[in-house]
């Protein structure tokens, strides 16, 4: 009777889980006592809640079951069968089997065969953001101490497998015959093989003498021990393992290795450095910071000592693939941008400084091989907040890659005004749509200093207007030809390079008159406009007492002073827009519609060669009183001081657009139409001065651009000029070749004006799906070396191939002789995954002009699941090589790689 009693009492409170208070809980006691020789086995859907006899418990102990669940009440242990969950605390166990021991405060987990004695419900334990799976788990939730057999768990980016697994109390566990990989497959490709190893996780995992083990082959490739660091939430400092690579130029290397420093948690600095078999070294000094919402950057200087004592110096003067002889060098660049936040300053930094021969014997990249430039550029931009105001400040570099000319500006000062209404400024009233209130005014107002260490030296040649038919345009003043003078940049040489530089202020006033709708079909918009520019600095001009008419004399003098040019014009513009359509009605064209877009405009500005403007100066250089006279610029030719002569002009232009209604090859009533673009754009225009007593209409400028098939884009301009040629027989025999005042379509025959330049690009991509893939590139990758031919960190292979081609023509022809120069190009770029793990791109331009290839580049990549290899051949050109490397795709194990490079800057 009693036993029944007590079964029909623990029957009534089952439900699907079961919790076990701590004894120190306070809750209302609702234990039943039984006698220590029976045991109960629930059902399916029953769940129980009793409380454990005392011990040792800090929180609630919640379990749960699928299948069953079995209590020994006199053992205190709890049996769960089937989808077994324990909850206590931060820790979390699961597996087909786990019991709880009370007397023991243990949990143990296994495994259970299932009707096909397979093992299944493989116990997987989680505590403190740590996941353990294992045959077979041995936990003590007293101590914290575990033993776990056959387990596999992860550690940052890499995983630990191990027979016997041995976890503490400060959640720090041993493994014994243990495997570390990056692979994340049960079986992995590859692995680092350690009688033990020790993790402390999100710290490091430390291990003893180990070996390589690839594709399950023993690798006579180890150490005494190691140590891979797995931080979660902060980085931490170490070794940079260096490179092993070989260049013609410098011989076998160990490059780039050193030293990693955390500093904080927004500064990281590496020290890297590399040395040569042939002589020589460079050190480098990164530091990336950053900081959350606010900024990020990165600064870098490297110093490069390059050694070669039997350098051919003639011979590096004459090739381009001839080395220099021995000479140190150094790079400092410096990226720096800020976090957007309205109403506070912005400031950016992009600087990229070097010695002239640095890019030259250290090139890393295809980009910087190609480069023309190297620049640099630091600014502070501000928009007052609730105002029309704004200001800047910048500095800029620009030098020639590989050569030693440069530019600075220091600094580039700017304050503007956006323009407002005139009427809202002097009333502070709101417009009523008056046309006078359309009026608009705003200003800006900039101001800079630029040096050069090219200084061309007064005397020279300076370029003269001629006047009355004169045919003179430059003039050389006393002193012999133009010479221009390379210096460097050091405290000596400031004095020069500061009486040398340019100093000016440009003001632009923006005068916005409106825009109005006349005869309701045109678009009326007058316009005005003044600027004026600022220099330090005038020239007076004498004429050299013995003229020369082959090169007159002038002597130049330089004088420091305030110089000022003022320049302004009006205008007015009338416009509209005129359509048409053609009603086709075919199986597959429904309609095509033309847009043209005419406008016509006059500009009018003063002949500033007035003696009025003071901005010319008018000497007498020949001995020929009326062709013997030109005009010379008071200010510097930088001043931009404006042409002489009267400008009344009429500007025309129209612009045409063809599309063409076609039905679509959906049936759907949404898509019955779509537009196909023939032409985007068609655009004539020229200009006709009224004013000019010759050669009133200026030449015609013609550019199209449109999308063919949905895969060639092109864009053609071309010039014409509309007046003839006319060829004359000299004395000696030459032919000489001037343009008249007269039209190619007057006189006998018609003719259309000639063409005298035409350019023509044509980009064509046949794998439209390679622009629209959205495929986001995985995290956490680790960067590749910065070595040319580089294949990128992430390669997209759902996308099977890509093939795009971009083909130029240059035609440009003299308006004096009957000679012409044409430059053709074609580069090719594409891609091919012959299968889903291989993947060949390539590059290459050829220049039909010369007959050769400009640029070539061809890379394999192969992904090996866990690891990648990439191999890259550039066989042309002075930065021709190769370069081999396979490496494991883990950032932890970025300094496990292979790496073979030769690169080709030594040819001669």
């Amino acid at each position: 009777m009693f036993l029944l009693l007590l079964q029909f009492c623990i029957l009534s409170s089952l439900s699907v889980s079961g919790q076990t208070r701590p004894r120190n809980a306070q809750s209302t006691p609702d234990t039943v006592r039984t006698t220590p020789q029976d045991t109960l086995s629930t059902a399916l859907q029953d769940t129980v809640e009793i409380a454990p006899p005392p011990g040792d418990i800090a929180t609630t102990i919640k379990y749960s079951a699928r299948d069953s669940i079995l209590f020994e009440v006199d053992r205190k242990v709890v049996h769960l069968y089937g989808n077994a969950t324990v909850d206590y605390g931060t820790m979390s166990l699961k597996a087909a089997y786990i019991g709880i021991n009370y007397d023991s405060t243990t949990l143990t987990a296994a495994t259970l065969a299932d009707t096909t004695g397979r093992q299944t419900g493989q116990p997987v334990f989680a505590d403190g953001g740590q996941n353990y799976e294992a045959k077979r788990i041995v936990y003590n939730y007293k101590t914290r101490k575990g033993l776990i057999s056959q387990v596999v768990t992860q550690q940052g980016e890499g995983y630990i497998h191990g027979e016997v697994v041995k976890r503490n109390e400060n959640n720090e566990f041993s493994v014994f015959h243990a495997k570390y990989t990056t692979c994340n497959l049960e079986h992995p490709h590859f692995y680092i093989n350690a009688t033990k190893i020790k993790a402390i996780p999100n710290e490091k995992v430390m291990s003893g003498p180990f070996n390589l083990v690839f594709a399950d082959i023993p690798l006579p490739v180890g150490f005494l021990f190691g140590l891979f660091p797995t931080p979660k939430d902060k980085r931490s400092s170490g070794i940079i393992v260096p490179t092993y690579g070989e260049t013609r130029a410098r011989g076998f290397s160990l490059s780039n290795g050193g030293f990693y420093l955390a500093l904080n948690d927004y500064i990281g600095t590496s020290v890297t450095g590399s040395i040569y078999s042939l002589g020589g070294y460079q050190v480098s000094v990164n530091n990336a910071y950053f900081k959350r919402y606010s900024y990020q950057g990165n600064f870098n200087f490297s110093y490069d000592y390059f050694k070669n004592d039997e350098a051919d110096v003639e011979g590096s003067r004459l090739s381009d693939y001839a080395l220099p002889p021995s000479t140190r060098s150094f790079m400092l660049t410096w990226s720096h941008s800020p976090v957007v936040k309205p109403g506070r300053g912005r400031f950016t930094a992009n600087v990229n400084f070097s010695s002239p021969l640095y890019t030259r014997l250290n090139v890393v990249s295809t980009s910087q091989y190609l480069s023309a430039n190297i620049s640099s550029s630091i600014s502070y931009q501000k928009t007052i907040p609730n105002s029309p105001f704004s200001y800047g400040v910048t500095l800029r570099h620009s030098q020639t890659n590989g050569a030693s000319n440069m530019n600075l500006v220091l600094p580039d000062m700017n304050f503007a005004m956006t323009q407002m209404s005139l009427y809202e400024i002097f009333t502070k009233n709101t417009p009523t749509g008056k046309w006078y209130e359309n009026f608009t005014f705003g200003y800006s107002v900039n101001f800079n200093n630029s040096i050069s260490n090219q200084i061309q030296s007064i005397p020279g040649t300076i370029s003269a207007i001629p006047v009355n038919g004169s045919n003179i345009t430059q003039v050389g003043v006393a002193g012999g030809p133009t010479q221009v003078d390379t210096v460097d940049f050091n405290f000596n040489n400031l004095g020069r390079l500061w009486n040398a530089g340019r100093r000016q202020a440009n003001h632009n006033f923006s005068i916005g008159l409106g825009n109005y709708k006349v005869f309701r079909f045109f678009n009326l918009n007058p316009s005005v406009s003044y600027s004026e520019t600022w220099v330090d600095r005038r020239y007076t001009y004498t004429s050299s007492p013995n003229y020369i008419s082959s090169q007159p004399g002038v002597v130049a003098i330089d004088t420091a002073g305030f110089g000022r040019i003022y320049q302004y014009s009006a205008g007015a513009s009338l416009s509209t827009n005129v359509y048409g359509t053609v009603q086709i009605r075919g199986k597959r064209v429904e309609a095509i519609r033309h847009v043209m877009r005419p406008s016509i405009s006059y500009s009018y500005s003063p002949d500033y060669s007035n003696p009025s403007f003071n901005y010319y100066q008018t000497l007498q250089v020949s001995r020929d009183q009326i062709t013997g006279e030109a005009l010379y610029a008071r200010l510097p030719r930088y001043a931009n001081a404006p042409g002489g002569g009267l400008q009344s002009a009429m500007n025309f232009n129209i612009t045409n657009q063809v599309e063409m209604k076609v039905k679509a090859k959906s049936d759907t009533a949404a898509a019955k139409f779509e537009k196909v673009s023939l032409i985007d754009n068609l655009s004539i225009g020229g200009a006709y001065n009224l004013a000019a007593d010759s050669f009133k209409l200026s030449v015609i400028n013609v550019s199209m651009n449109t999308k063919l098939f949905k895969m060639f884009n092109l864009n053609a301009t071309s010039v014409f000029d509309p007046y003839q040629t006319v060829t004359t027989t000299l004395e000696n025999g030459d032919t000489q070749t001037r343009t008249v005042d007269r039209y190619t379509w007057q006189g006998a025959g018609f003719k259309l004006p000639r063409m005298t330049r035409a350019n023509l690009a044509v980009q064509a991509s046949f794998n439209p799906a390679a622009q629209g893939s959205t495929t986001a590139p995985p995290q956490n990758l680790p960067a590749l070396e910065p070595e040319m031919g580089n294949m990128p960190a992430y390669i997209d292979f759902k996308i099977p191939w890509t093939l795009s081609s971009d083909f130029t023509f240059w035609y440009q022809k003299s308006n004096t002789s009957t000679e012409f120069t044409i430059t053709k190009t074609l580069g090719i770029q594409g891609s091919l995954n012959m299968t889903d793990k291989w993947k060949i791109s390539g590059s290459g331009t050829y220049n039909f002009t010369d007959n050769n290839i400009a640029y070539a580049n061809v890379s394999i990549h192969r992904d090996l699941h866990c690891w990648d290899m990439n191999i890259s051949w550039i066989p042309f050109g002075y930065a021709r090589g190769y370069n081999l490397t396979i490496n494991a795709r883990s950032s932890i194990l970025q300094d496990l790689k292979l790496t073979r490079n030769r690169q080709g800057i030594s040819y001669r």
